[in-house]
């Protein structure tokens, strides 16, 4: 199914992103429910949205830069974006060395949650305390910025060393954060990387200065995830040895035959760009997400087909051929169909 980013409700609906979502924890959740009611009345008729939605707290106080946060970073927030990070002011690699590991007990970010998280308890008895580390070289990414990566060529003891501390970091937030909000996740660690950067480096780099460190972070979890934005086939080999996964966001443009070949019972999520498929006729359409969907097959193994952050420049059309087109393809596929 589509989501809809912050620009999309902005811009259709007025709703707010800022300071105050994400720093009044009942604001967020009744402004959160007023956007499915509101997705429901513009796209009930395709399963998009909820007619009577009921409260889903969590605890997403500054979007996916949470780890940057915790090590320092300031936290940038807009009415019609979600919220990003200014990266440390780091000149060298030796400045990398000495970024201090967040204070459990006072680190600014770390109090923040654990007062919104008890504000959630008392109101609804109840919140989604998952956290959503991004891993090792993403979180990375945003607190050194690009020069990350030049890091990552020119310095790779050191770079290794940072992001060891930032797995460190994703776990612990998990134990001393993630389980005191939500008994359930006491049993398993339950946790996935986003390796949004990878792309951006070659197979070779990744497997000698950062694949170890997925590996070490792999392992101290029960239940594995893994989310990769782009083209994943040059980085498949190296994959394999994550797993077993539990689940695969599988990134737009990717040999779906190939990842489902490397990952035979693994689940499946497609992510699909809206913004390519805003070119296509509705046939086209059709056929391209027919075709995905077959490859990612079994459909015992295919949770969901969707598009990331719909914009407002999106024309609602284009969204409802999106989902009638995936809706086609799961059916011919549930009925053994080529056609």
């Amino acid at each position: 199914k589509p989501s809809f980013s912050e620009a999309w409700f902005h811009s259709n609906y007025g709703l707010t992103f800022g300071e105050k979502y994400h720093f009044d924890p009942v604001f967020r959740t009744e402004q959160d429910r007023e956007a499915r009611r509101l997705l429901y009345g513009r796209f009930g008729q395709a399963g998009i949205g909820e007619k009577d939605p009921q409260p889903q707290p969590h605890l997403e106080i500054c979007g996916h830069r949470f780890v940057s946060a915790l090590f320092g970073c300031e936290i940038v927030y807009q009415d019609d974006q979600a919220p990003s990070c200014r990266h440390l002011p780091v000149t060298s690699a030796a400045d990398i060395t000495v970024i201090p590991k967040p204070d459990w007990e006072t680190n600014r970010w770390a109090q923040e949650f654990r007062k919104q998280g008890a504000i959630l308890l008392r109101r609804y008895g109840f919140t989604d305390a998952v956290i959503n580390h991004g891993g090792p070289l993403n979180a990375a990414s945003t607190i050194l910025g690009g020069a990350a990566l030049l890091y990552l060529a020119e310095s790779p003891e050191i770079m290794g060393r940072f992001l060891n501390t930032i797995a460190d970091v994703c776990v612990e937030s998990y134990d001393r954060l993630t389980v005191a909000f939500d008994p359930k996740a006491a049993a398993s660690r339950n946790m996935f990387i986003g390796n949004c950067p990878v792309m951006m480096i070659s197979p070779r780099t990744y497997c000698e200065t950062v694949l170890p460190v997925d590996l070490q972070l792999r392992k101290r979890v029960q239940k594995f995830g893994l989310h990769h934005c782009g083209v994943m086939d040059r980085y498949l080999e190296a994959y394999k040895k994550l797993g077993p996964l539990d689940y695969i966001e599988v990134g737009w443009g990717s040999n779906v035959s190939a990842v489902r070949q490397a990952f035979p019972d693994t689940t499946f999520d497609l992510m699909i760009n809206i913004y390519d498929l805003q070119t296509m006729t509705q046939s086209e359409m059709r056929k391209l997400l027919a075709n995905m969907v077959r490859q990612a097959g079994p459909l015992s193994c295919l949770r969901d087909v969707w598009v990331a952050d719909i914009g407002p420049e999106v024309p609602d059309e284009k969204v409802l051929d999106f989902v009638e087109a995936v809706d086609l393809g799961v059916g011919l596929m549930a009925t053994g169909s080529s056609t």
